[in-house]
């Protein structure tokens, strides 16, 4: 489990939703299962311990230049790496990730509030509508709320109100 560490493109992308919030060069992505036995399904990256995990179909050898999807999984795992640095309980509560729901509301909650693993679709989700169009956004967002295709902005500001300060330091 050697890993390799983040290319400056992959460096470039993160910073783009979490600035200077994350030891970059503590970062590793592994081109394999973190569970034993290839345990970990096909589809499913993984990031307990501030290091990625991902099977050889999403693997990439540069998130920055692959498609739509896989960036967005990428700023999704960031967002566990993130947490892990800030001292979440990441590793614990990932064991329990496969029965929790990844969709989540908008309910002008601050970001704290929520669950790791819907922290972590929000941040990727906000990031996803910032950078892409909102086709992009409806064909992989997790956000489960109403919205109108005619207030794109108001939607917009009900990310900005959920995140606050993110990514904050404490």
């Amino acid at each position: 489990m050697s890993g390799r560490t983040l290319t400056s493109g992959e460096i470039t992308l993160a910073k783009q939703l979490y600035k200077d919030s994350i030891d970059y060069d503590k970062v590793k992505i592994h081109n394999e299962s973190y569970l034993p036995f290839d345990m970990q399904r096909d589809n499913v990256a993984m990031t307990p311990n501030g290091e990625m995990y991902y099977m050889k179909n999403t693997y990439e050898p540069d998130f920055s230049l692959a498609g739509i999807n896989q960036q967005h999984l990428f700023m999704h795992e960031m967002m566990h790496v993130w947490q892990h640095q800030k001292e979440y309980m990441v590793r614990t509560r990932g064991l329990f990730s496969g029965v929790v729901s990844y969709y989540y509301d908008l309910d002008g909650s601050l970001l704290k509030s929520y669950p790791m693993e819907q922290q972590a679709c929000i941040v990727s989700d906000y990031w996803l509508l910032s950078n892409y169009t909102i086709n992009d956004w409806i064909n992989y967002r997790n956000y489960k709320g109403k919205f109108s295709l005619s207030d794109i902005e108001g939607l917009k500001q009900k990310y900005v109100k959920i995140l606050g300060k993110f990514p904050y330091s404490d």
